[in-house]
């Protein structure tokens, strides 16, 4: 599955190509680390201090190996792969 992220003007962003349905969790963790990253640089305090609370939705939807993978963008990272 092809699929591509673009900017409000259009310019893309970001491409991705996974394979199966099982692998959409990396678009979508890529998607949240992307979103917490704009919520620390440019968020109210309010929206800083949800975060803890996103990152449980996160956990809980996704397991608790998501936090990690979360960090690398959807990744695995490379200790996991060991």
């Amino acid at each position: 599955m092809d699929f591509v992220l673009k900017n409000k003007n259009g310019k893309v962003v970001k491409r991705f190509s996974v394979v199966g349905p099982q692998n959409i969790n990396q678009i979508l963790l890529w998607i949240w680390r992307d979103l917490f990253v704009s919520l620390f640089a440019d968020g109210t305090e309010n929206d800083k201090k949800r975060a803890p609370d996103l990152l449980e939705d996160i956990e809980s939807v996704l397991g608790v190996s998501s936090l990690e993978r979360l960090l690398y963008g959807g990744k695995p990272s490379k200790s996991s792969l060991t």
